[in-house]
């Protein structure tokens, strides 16, 4: 493994500086050359002859190694996260779902018929780009008391949460829901930054 390969300018100037410069404190190469031997990263060197200069060389080569390994590391880590991570400019959109007024009277079938269809239309537009979640609520409300709020004609059955780059995007994502096909009813709404 050639680990210069991986190198910056800078990191090479660096790394012939040391080649040129003193040798490291005994103490210090003793330590090295002793944790990687104990990691098995290079054989245990006999104490009746050392010899500083290769053990230097074995201890550099293994440091460079071990940079070149954690730069790959962090590169392979970070690459997805950075295509996964939503425009900067996007604006959240709060898509609330109402039942439709039979919905009550729907079958579990016909309802997991029509989940998975919810969720096949949002795994389509994550894969176009879009940032999209949702989750299906329960059909009862816990009661809050007095300050509880009224339900409504139809009650709240679910929501999304999506990034648009403007409102014509938002509108357009929220006219495609499968949801208004099947006679309910949407409120899309931006979300506030807080």
């Amino acid at each position: 493994m050639n680990g210069d390969e991986d190198l910056t300018a800078e990191e090479r100037r660096a790394l012939s500086g040391l080649a040129s410069g003193p040798e490291p404190p005994p103490a210090l190469e003793e330590a090295v050359v002793s944790r990687l031997s104990e990691r098995g990263l290079i054989a245990g060197r006999a104490r009746s002859r050392p010899r500083p200069i290769l053990a230097w060389a074995l201890a550099a080569a293994a440091g460079i190694a071990l940079f070149a390994a954690g730069l790959a590391v962090g590169q392979r880590r970070g690459a997805p996260a950075a295509e996964a991570a939503p425009a900067v400019s996007a604006t959240r959109y709060v898509l609330l779902l109402y039942d439709a007024p039979g919905e009550a009277t729907i079958t579990d079938a016909e309802m997991a018929a029509r989940v998975d269809e919810y969720r096949n239309w949002a795994i389509g537009l994550r894969r176009s780009g879009s940032d999209i979640s949702g989750e299906k609520l329960a059909s009862r409300n816990l009661d809050l008391g007095a300050s509880s709020a009224a339900s409504g004609p139809e009650p709240l059955g679910g929501f999304f949460i999506f990034s648009a780059k403007d409102p014509a995007d938002a509108l357009a994502i929220a006219r495609s829901c499968p949801h208004l096909k099947h006679g309910g009813r949407a409120e899309l709404r931006p979300i506030e930054e807080t």
